[in-house]
């Protein structure tokens, strides 16, 4: 009996650990009898590694690799251009695309989505009319520096491929930076498609011009 009644007292004592671990405070960290992804061993941001002979635990990306999911191989709707290299010259050619990707659809709300996106992204400096007079560039001309942002209205950007106008909102022209990081793809797409309505909405077609005339007529 007294062997019973020590071995049941002696079971308590886990429960009593237990019970005073859940409602005592201490400075000392818990037990983790069992690891976690929260306590697992491994390096801290800045930390020094022996592992590697730069003594860095944090590592660059490995050029050329490419996440998964992101691999993003259509030239068209990725890019607007494409690159060719020719073997006996090494030189490389690009060719922007003219007219908008497969995925891409002319619809009213994409256009209304390209002129959000062109209001916050790029009135600033080429303003709501598309002439380059954003409150931007009026401030710099005020102050002797104009940055002469371009106007959309001009015979050689109304005759730059769609792919090209993509682009340059990825990678930007000249003064302009680019915008790739800030504006995902199919905003990008957007916002051409709504540089498109604005050049149209200054120098519409002829065939509209003619149905315009025999309307007033």
């Amino acid at each position: 009996m007294a062997t019973t009644a020590v071995l049941i007292i002696a079971s308590w004592i886990p429960l009593a650990m237990i019970a005073r671990g859940r409602f005592s405070m201490s400075s000392e960290p818990r037990y983790q009898f069992m690891l976690d992804m929260a306590k697992q061993p491994k390096y801290r941001e800045q930390a020094v590694s022996e592992v590697f002979a730069d003594g860095r635990a944090m590592r660059p990306k490995v050029p050329g690799t490419v996440a998964r999911g992101q691999l993003d191989e259509d030239d068209h709707y990725y890019r607007g251009f494409s690159a060719a290299v020719d073997p006996k010259t090494g030189k490389t050619t690009i060719r922007y695309y003219d007219g908008f990707p497969g995925q891409v659809k002319i619809t009213e709300s994409l256009v209304k989505r390209g002129q959000e996106r062109y209001g916050i992204c790029c009135a600033a400096c080429h303003g709501l009319d598309g002439y380059g007079n954003g409150p931007v560039n009026q401030r710099a001309m005020e102050l002797g520096t104009p940055i002469s942002a371009a106007s959309y209205h001009t015979l050689l950007v109304r005759g730059r491929p769609d792919g090209h106008i993509f682009n340059t909102i990825t990678n930007g022209i000249r003064l302009m930076p680019p915008h790739g990081a800030q504006i995902p793809v199919e905003d990008r797409w957007a916002i051409v498609a709504y540089v498109r309505a604005l050049q149209i909405s200054q120098d519409p077609p002829l065939r509209e011009q003619k149905a315009a005339s025999s309307d007033q007529k």
